[in-house]
C-alpha cells in the first residue's frame, strides 16, 4: 500500500481538535450510530498507540452548560430516558461549577467524551506506512488493463480521500453535490487567571482545557468563506465564545488559530463506495465534523467492503446518491 498526499496542502484532519463528544448539537442528542462509534475508536486509538508507540486518545470529563430553561427540561428528559444512562451523567445545578465560568440555568456530564491527537496520529502513521509527499496530479492517473498507473506506481484499487479537496477530482464530479465545505476555525491560547480542571466545556461552543493554562476554544462554522486561512472573523466568533463562557474580559495570550475546511454531506453521513463505472476507483470521504468519531469504525466497515466484498451500509454508501 501506497499513501500519497501533499503534506503542506489545506487538511482539516491536521488541524482539527479531535474532539468526540456523544450527545450533540441544540437537542442534545446521541449522535449517529454512537453505541457502535465509540468503542470501536477506542479500540483502534488504543491498538495504533501501541503499535506506532505514540499517546493520542485522551478520554476526559465533559461538562456542558444549559442556555435557558428549555434546556433544563430537554435534559431532564434526557436524564429520564435508559437510553442516555451510558452517556449522560450528573446534573450540576446553576453555581454548581468551576470557578469563572457562566452558569445560570446548571449543567451536565457527558460520559465517555475524548479527544484524539490528529496532527500527532498522522505523522506517526505517514512513518510507519509508504508514505509519498507528493501533490496528486489527476490526470496523471491512467487504467492500463485491469490496473491504474501513477507515474511509477500501479494498483488494482485506488481510494480517494481527499476531504474538501474532492471538489477538484474530475474522476467523481458525479458527487460534487453531495459534499459541502464548511469551513472550521479553533483558537489556542494561554490564560493564567482561568484556572479549569483537565476537561473539555460546552458552553455554545467547547473549550478544551488542556492544563497549565493552556486551552483551545471553537469551532466555527461557515458555509460561505473566502479561503482556507485562519478569518479576522472567526478570530472575534471565538473570543466571543470565550466571553459567554466567563462573562468577563480574560487577560488571553493568543498561541495559534487554525483553519480548516470540513467534507461535510448535507445528510450527515459518510461517503463510502465504488465508482460506477470505473472498477477499481473508490471514495472515502464525508466525515465532516465528527472525524475522530466516525472514522475507526468506517475505516473497517470500508476494509471488509474492499478486501472481501461485504456489502456497505446503504446509509453510507454513494449509490444513495447516484441511484436516488
Amino acid at each position: 500500500m501506497v499513501l500519497l498526499s501533499n503534506s503542506k496542502a489545506p487538511s482539516a484532519s491536521a488541524v482539527a481538535a479531535g474532539v468526540i463528544n456523544p450527545v450533540t448539537g441544540r437537542w442534545a442528542v446521541k449522535s449517529w450510530r454512537i453505541d457502535d462509534l465509540l468503542p470501536e475508536a477506542e479500540r483502534l486509538y488504543r491498538s495504533l498507540e501501541e503499535e506506532l508507540n505514540i499517546d493520542v486518545y485522551h478520554p476526559m470529563p465533559l461538562r456542558r452548560f444549559c442556555k435557558n430553561k428549555e434546556d433544563q427540561k430537554r435534559i431532564g428528559r434526557r436524564l429520564r430516558n435508559l437510553r442516555y444512562a451510558d452517556v449522560l451523567g450528573d446534573f450540576h445545578l446553576a453555581g454548581d461549577c468551576p470557578e469563572k465560568i457562566k452558569d445560570s440555568y446548571g449543567s451536565f456530564d457527558i460520559l465517555r467524551a475524548a479527544y484524539v491527537d490528529l496532527p500527532k496520529l498522522l505523522e506517526a502513521m505517514r512513518a510507519r506506512f509508504r508514505f509519498v509527499d507528493t501533490q496528486f496530479d489527476h490526470a496523471d492517473l491512467r487504467r492500463i488493463g485491469d490496473c491504474w498507473e501513477y507515474k511509477e506506481f500501479k494498483a488494482a484499487k485506488v481510494v480517494f480521500s481527499e476531504g474538501a479537496a474532492m471538489h477538484g477530482n474530475p474522476w467523481f464530479t458525479l458527487l460534487k453535490s453531495a459534499l459541502t465545505p464548511i469551513k472550521g476555525e479553533t483558537l489556542s491560547f494561554e490564560c493564567p487567571e482561568l484556572k479549569l480542571p483537565h476537561s473539555i466545556y460546552h458552553h455554545g461552543k467547547w473549550l478544551l482545557a488542556y492544563g497549565d493554562n493552556r486551552f483551545r476554544i471553537g469551532a466555527t462554522y461557515s458555509q460561505d468563506f473566502d479561503g482556507a486561512d485562519p478569518s479576522k472573523s472567526a478570530t472575534n466568533e471565538l473570543l466571543e465564545g470565550v466571553r459567554a463562557f466567563v462573562g468577563t474580559e480574560l487577560l488571553l495570550q493568543k498561541e495559534k488559530q487554525l483553519a480548516g475546511i470540513r467534507p461535510s454531506t448535507f445528510d450527515a453521513r459518510p461517503l463510502l463506495g465504488a465508482h460506477p463505472t470505473e472498477a477499481g476507483l473508490y471514495l472515502f470521504n464525508g466525515l465532516g465534523s465528527k472525524g475522530a468519531s466516525v472514522a475507526p469504525l468506517m475505516s473497517r466497515h470500508f476494509t471488509k467492503y474492499l478486501l472481501s466484498g461485504a456489502q456497505l451500509d446503504p446509509e453510507v454508501d454513494i449509490k444513495r446518491f447516484l441511484n436516488p
